[in-house]
C-alpha cells in the first residue's frame, strides 16, 4: 500500500537535504533514557549486547541502529524514550562490534546479516514475558530488518506482530555507489574510517588471517567491502554481496504488516530507494514518501522533545496506519 506524502515542516534555516540530516542528528539532546545492558552468548562464540529500557509491558520493540551506529544514537535515545512512555518496552541490540566493545571473531556485521536479528528475536520469545513482538529499524537496520521479513526462512518472523523502518537505502545497487559521490563523500569518509579501525584492532588476535595492509589502504566504503567484508563472510565478489543483502530483493515476499518512511530529499538514496510499484502490489508492505526530513533527520522543532519520526513510528505501532 502507497500512503499519503506527509510534509516535514523543517525550520527555514534547514534548508537542505543536507542541514536536516546533519543538525538533528548533531545538535539534538535526548536526556533521561537510562539503559539496562544485557550480554549473550552466541551460537558462534561471540557476544551480542542488548540494551534495555523497561516499564514493565507485555509489548516489546527490538530497535535496530543503522551502520556505525549504537544504542546510544540520539535517535535511538528518542525513540526507545517515546515508546517508553506510550507502553512498550524497548531493547536497542547493538550490531557486533558497536556496543563499545570489540566482538570475539574476525567477522563483526553487515548489512545482510539477519542471522543475529533472528537469534535476537528468539531470544525475546524464550522469555515468555511478552505478547507482542515490533521491528524498528533505522537506515542500515531498516534494511537488515525489511530482509529478514522478506527472506522466508526464520520461523520466529512468525512471532512479529507488526514492524517500521526509516531512511532504508534498500537498492544497494544504485545507492552504495551514490554513497561515494559528490558531497555524500562527507558521510562516507567518516564511515569507511570507522570502520577501518575497528578491523585493524583485530590483527593483534588474528595476525595472519588477512592482509590488513591492504584492508588500511581502502580509500572508501567500496573498496573496505571488497577488501574485507567481501572475503571474510565468503561471497563471490562486491556484485555478489549488493544482490544478496539489499532489501529491495525481499519486499515482495514480505507478509508481515511493515511500514517503509523514506524523505524524498534524504542524500543518501537514490530513486530506487522509493519501491512504490511494490507497496502498490502488497497488501503487507506500506510505503510512505515524506516531503522533506533528511536522513533520520524529520526535524520540526530542535527543541522539541520527539521529532515527526518518532511520534511516527508509535502512531503506526499502535495503530497499523
Amino acid at each position: 500500500m502507497l500512503h499519503a506524502s506527509p510534509k516535514i515542516r523543517s525550520p527555514k534555516w534547514l534548508y537542505t537535504k543536507h542541514l536536516q540530516t546533519i543538525i538533528p542528528n548533531v545538535y539534538r539532546k535526548v536526556e533521561g533514557v537510562v539503559y539496562q545492558r544485557e550480554k549473550i552468548t552466541t551460537w558462534d562464540d561471540d557476544f551480542l549486547d542488548l540494551d534495555w529500557s523497561i516499564v514493565g509491558s507485555s509489548k516489546v520493540v527490538l530497535l535496530s541502529h543503522g551502520f556505525e551506529g549504537s544504542s546510544d544514537r540520539v535517535y535511538a535515545r528518542g525513540l526507545t524514550k517515546i515508546l517508553n512512555k506510550n507502553g512498550f518496552d524497548v531493547c536497542a541490540w547493538n550490531f557486533r562490534g558497536c556496543s563499545g566493545e570489540d566482538n570475539l571473531q574476525i567477522y563483526n556485521y553487515h548489512s545482510g546479516k539477519t542471522d543475529d536479528l533472528d537469534y535476537i528475536v528468539n531470544h525475546l520469545i524464550q522469555q515468555e514475558k511478552y505478547d507482542e513482538f515490533y521491528l524498528v529499524g533505522i537506515s542500515m537496520g531498516g534494511n537488515m530488518t525489511l530482509k529478514y521479513l522478506g527472506e522466508e526462512k526464520w520461523t520466529s518472523v512468525n512471532k512479529i506482530t507488526s514492524a517500521i523502518t526509516v531512511s532504508v537505502p534498500i537498492h544497494y545497487e544504485t545507492s552504495f555507489p551514490h554513497l561515494i559521490k559528490g558531497w555524500n563523500v562527507m558521510y562516507e569518509r567518516r564511515f569507511t574510517k570507522q570502520v577501518k579501525e575497528k578491523v585493524l584492532k583485530k590483527q593483534a588476535r588474528f595476525p595472519n588471517l588477512l592482509n590488513y595492509k591492504y584492508i588500511a589502504e581502502s580509500k572508501n566504503l567500496w573498496d573496505f567491502t571488497e577488501r574485507y567484508t567481501v572475503p571474510v563472510y565468503g561471497f563471490k565478489n562486491i556484485e555478489d554481496y549488493i544482490l544478496k543483502v539489499q532489501a529491495s530483493a525481499y519486499l515482495s515476499s514480505i507478509k508481515t504488516p511493515t511500514l517503509l518512511i523514506n524523505a524524498d530529499n534524504d542524500p543518501l538514496l537514490t530513486k530506487e530507494c522509493y519501491p512504490i510499484e511494490i507497496a502498490k502490489k502488497s497488501s503487507y508492505f506500506h510505503l510512505e514518501i515524506t516531503q522533506g526530513g533528511g536522513h533520520v533527520g524529520f526535524c520540526e522543532n530542535i527543541r522539541e522533545e520527539h521529532n515527526w519520526m518518532e511520534k511516527r513510528v508509535v502512531d503506526y505501532l499502535l495503530k497499523g496506519i
